[in-house]
């Protein structure tokens, strides 16, 4: 069995064991790994008392690899963590590149299942078969650059070549509900709040070093792909424009299309949108290059800022999703303000897009009033304030005065404002929406609806479908050429979760470093790393399982059809713009996606649809709810 550690660790923080446990081939081959391991084994370790508070020691915090993990091939270094989320109640999960993933399949694990509660502040450290709880109380409080930067010092005495770390920051520790894990300063386990789960748990920290190797099970065949495929990536548009650029791209190319909300989606055009883009960055921030473990793609960048009131030193580049929320959401034209905002939460540990997406829903209210400088400590909460912006998301960061309210996630502060503070909600589940405009491509309202842990573009590969950067001809099921507005749009999504499921979350590929694999190469790379005999039919039922397990927990978490609606502010048609007067019909579009799905009318896994796909236990779970 290539590409597999073969085997889990298992750490109970309450007890201070740790127990490591063998990977069966039979469970391997029918969950792939990533995703597909974590969500069987979080509804294993939460049936016998499913109903619990993410801040609970209940909450089992689940990290795993995928089979490709740790294999050196473009897009193939991704890896995923999974909770109950503390921001929306529901599934929570999350997807991180860089080191980390391959260094801890390196070190002879394929995953760990923590639970429990530590009593004081611990971190775990982890050297090929030493795996050990050790006191953590040195770095408590630290910022994530900080505590990555003292535990690499205070540990290389003790391997062999430099380890790799996962951390929260402040954020995590003060229990921001969108606190993120932050590794090697710049990768991000950002979405859902699963850092605030690691500051319930006092876990400051993972430390991971790893002398292995992960061993395909066809090396030679490897080679030879790896071979046909340098070949396919230099014919990239795609990816040539990755590595140019990073995902920065897309600030050019969605605002063609109005794919990029501005003014917190009130506007789709802004004449300031080129202080934003790849040209400006490149002439203001931009400092190298950097890239994650085995791609050669190398999307990941630095930035600088030399000095001013946004100065900092050479550090992560803002991404995409980070540029447009803390930049055109709040019609913030300051690059270098938005570079600033994405240090302040990597080192504070916060999900740029919910805490960037919650400043312009706070902006939003103090337009009208339902805010004042009286409750921000005199901060003007104007449009394009970049001084205010960053000041706020520090507030939040350190959940002092109105950030304490804000770190609760804008759903909440919605309803503590109260008034007409919900009209100005972006939210999904209690999720902040991401930086893609259904309203342009109606698909992605659907996908932001039904998706297990709320608004998200990566749930399935539904945005990348639609949008045009993936094409798979040979997956079936995907009309040829899709019509306008909204029809067919249920069953793409049903395709592209299913081969989604497979794709990013159990494999575990990049959707950006694997744009030009269809589906017959993705087949045929994962059998060539774990040596199964996977067709494509088998991999699409796995994932229609796994994905139908996913949005079953959520729904045993309580989400029905009324969570699956999208906020009136993505719902509202412009005036004016590349998508004037479009907008989702989504009844039409959830009515058909239950019906092909086999949900009910509520949303819900029918027993029948639970039966055909060897969902037993979470059916006797749903009759005891």
């Amino acid at each position: 069995m290539g590409g597999y550690a073969g085997q889990f660790l298992q750490i109970d923080l309450t007890a201070g064991t740790i127990t490591k446990l063998p990977l069966d081939k039979a469970f391997a081959r029918n969950h792939i790994g990533g995703l597909g391991f974590s969500a069987e084994l979080f509804l294993e370790h939460i049936k016998n008392k499913p109903h619990f508070d993410a801040y609970a020691p209940e909450n089992p915090f689940i990290v795993m690899t995928g089979p490709l993990t740790g294999i050196p091939l473009n897009g193939a270094a991704r890896w995923t963590v999974c909770a109950k989320s503390p921001l929306t109640g529901f599934w929570g999960d999350a997807n991180v590149g860089g080191y980390f993933g391959a260094e801890l399949k390196c070190a002879g694990y394929d995953g760990m299942i923590i639970t429990g509660a530590a009593p004081s502040p611990v971190y775990i450290y982890i050297h090929d078969e030493l795996v050990e709880l050790r006191d953590a109380s040195q770095y408590w409080g630290l910022d994530t650059y900080t505590v990555n930067d003292r535990l690499l010092a205070d540990l290389g005495v003790d391997a062999k070549h430099q380890g790799h770390t996962l951390s929260i920051g402040p954020a995590g520790e003060g229990l921001v509900r969108f606190a993120a894990l932050i590794h090697n300063k710049g990768h991000a386990a950002g979405r859902t709040g699963l850092g605030a789960v690691w500051g319930s748990k006092k876990l400051k920290a993972i430390y991971v070093c790893g002398s292995g190797k992960v061993k395909p099970a066809h090396p030679a065949r490897l080679k030879q792909l790896r071979g046909e495929l340098k070949d396919l990536y230099a014919e990239s548009i795609g990816i040539a424009a990755m590595r140019a650029t990073g995902t920065v791209t897309h600030m050019d190319v969605g605002i063609i299309s109005g794919d990029i909300p501005i003014k917190n989606w009130n506007q789709t055009d802004w004449d300031q949108i080129n202080e934003l883009g790849p040209a400006a960055i490149e002439e203001k921030i931009h400092a190298g290059h950097r890239t994650c473990f085995g791609c050669g793609v190398a999307c990941k960048k630095d930035a600088r800022v030399p000095g001013g009131p946004f100065k900092m030193e050479k550090g992560p580049a803002p991404e995409y999703e980070t540029v447009a929320v803390f930049g055109t959401m709040c019609l913030n034209p300051s690059i270098e303000s938005v570079a600033k905002a994405n240090e302040i939460c990597n080192r504070m540990g916060m999900d740029t897009i919910s805490c960037g997406a919650t400043i312009a829903f706070a902006i939003e209210c103090f337009e009208h009033g339902l805010i004042r400088a009286a409750d921000t400590d005199g901060l003007q909460l104007a449009w394009g304030n970049s001084e205010a912006i960053i000041a706020l998301t520090e507030k939040i960061g350190k959940k002092e005065g109105i950030g304490a309210v804000l770190a609760e996630g804008s759903a909440r502060a919605a309803a503590h404002f109260g008034g007409q503070a919900a009209d100005f909600l972006t939210t999904v589940k209690g999720l902040e929406a991401p930086m893609h405009d259904p309203r342009n491509a109606h698909g992605f309202g659907l996908a932001y609806g039904v998706s297990p842990r709320g608004a998200c573009h990566e749930a399935s590969l539904t945005f990348e479908v639609e949008g045009g950067t993936f094409y798979l001809p040979d997956l079936p099921g995907l009309t040829a050429e899709l019509p306008p507005g909204s029809q067919d749009r249920a069953q793409l999504n049903v395709v592209c979760q299913d081969y989604g499921m497979v794709f990013s979350h159990c494999a575990v590929f990049c959707n950006l470093g694997g744009m030009p694999l269809t589906a017959t190469r993705t087949v045929e790379i994962l059998n060539c790393v774990t040596g199964f005999d996977y067709t494509l039919e088998e991999l699409l039922a796995i994932g229609r399982r796994l994905w139908l397990l996913k949005r079953g927990i959520t729904g045993l978490f309580g989400a029905r059809r009324k969570d699956d609606q999208l906020p009136k502010k993505l719902m509202q048609p412009l005036p004016e713009g590349p998508t004037a007067g479009s907008t989702p019909d989504m009844e039409l579009m959830l009515a058909e996606f239950y019906k092909i799905r086999g949900l009910t009318e509520d949303g819900v896994p029918t027993p029948v649809t639970l039966a055909a796909n060897r969902l037993e236990q979470l059916a006797e779970l749903f009759k005891q709810a």
